[in-house]
């Protein structure tokens, strides 16, 4: 059996600014890259991470919210001078508008939300729940209501259930969601369940002509969307998307390290804005796919500062 702290404290060595608050979870999902491991920390654990005042400190589980302590957490982190405060969730006890304005009288700043599917019959098979989804629903009505639309992001993570209906995620969220700060398209780690649930992972070739109509639609409804885990030189027209590119600008590493640069991206113009590609996908998969891109990599800079530069700043 891992020991409580120990998956923490290595995974705080490469990305100082996460903390875990144990490792239940209401959910089951198939790709959850917690799996197995017990990531809990200790509270001196915790209280070491916040006391190190990273810019951003992202809180994550398991699920956050089914510690009763979070909200101090959540206070204490804003206390000592914490910046962003960004809890990943599923968003189940959401329901609850007070507990809602709780956490955000506490300081978090934004909600990430995980929200695999929009078609509930794929819902319940990624999380393997049974009549959640109405409910998961309403309680991202709820905290969009009381929260604001600009705290919360949702997370799709791609992966062979979810690659085929990207473009119609766009519009389910545009539709029932439009105030979302931006939709977040995560490309599936090889972490947890997934490394024995290896077909999941399809190649970048078959995932990126459909990220590619979700953001060229998502474009013209005038929605925020984030990519990560798909390298520039493969996200022609939509570069200024891609996280890496912000997180490169603004000095933000974390979870940087999980990604490589392979020998294809020698030359690559887009260099200083990309950190490759995922470690995990690389030892499936290989770099077949790169193209060292030519592109003048300003315009995408300006672009992506543009955003930084917002109402919302950098998240």
């Amino acid at each position: 059996m891992p020991v409580p702290g120990e998956a923490a404290k290595n995974a705080a060595r490469g990305a100082p600014g996460i903390v875990f608050l144990g490792s239940a979870c209401n959910y089951d999902c198939l790709f959850c890259s917690g799996g197995p491991d017990d990531k809990t920390q200790t509270a001196a654990e915790i209280r070491a991470v916040i006391a190190a005042r990273p810019d951003t400190l992202s809180i994550e589980g398991g699920e956050p919210t089914l510690d009763r302590g979070l909200p101090e957490w959540v206070r204490l982190a804003r206390k000592t001078g914490v910046r962003d405060i960004i809890l990943c969730t599923n968003g189940a006890r959401f329901g609850n508008a007070a507990y809602v304005r709780e956490l955000c009288g506490a300081g978090v700043t934004l909600f990430n939300v995980n929200f695999p599917s929009h078609i509930e019959k794929v819902f319940g098979a990624i999380t393997r729940t049974s009549g959640v989804f109405p409910r998961c629903l309403r309680a991202l009505r709820v905290l969009i209501d009381t929260a604001g639309g600009p705290r919360v992001r949702l997370n799709c993570v791609v992966h062979l259930l979810s690659a085929p209906v990207l473009e119609d995620y766009v519009r389910f969220v545009r539709r029932n969601f439009p105030e979302v700060f931006y939709i977040e398209f995560n490309l599936v780690k090889v972490l947890g369940h997934v490394k024995r649930r290896r077909y999941l992972v399809p190649r970048l070739g078959y995932i990126l002509p459909r990220l590619s109509a979700a953001l060229a639609l998502a474009d013209r409804f005038k929605m925020q969307c984030i990519c990560d885990g798909f390298p520039l030189c493969l996200l022609p027209g939509h570069e200024h998307c891609a996280i890496d590119a912000r997180k490169l600008l603004t000095g933000d590493l974390l979870y940087m390290k999980e990604k490589i640069k392979s020998p294809r991206c020698a030359g690559c113009t887009l260099g200083a804005l990309c950190a490759g590609l995922r470690a995990d996908y690389l030892r499936i998969h290989g770099d077949g796919e790169i193209r060292a891109s030519s592109l003048d990599p300003a315009p995408i800079e300006a672009r992506v500062r543009k955003f930084l530069a917002g109402p919302q700043g950098p998240r």
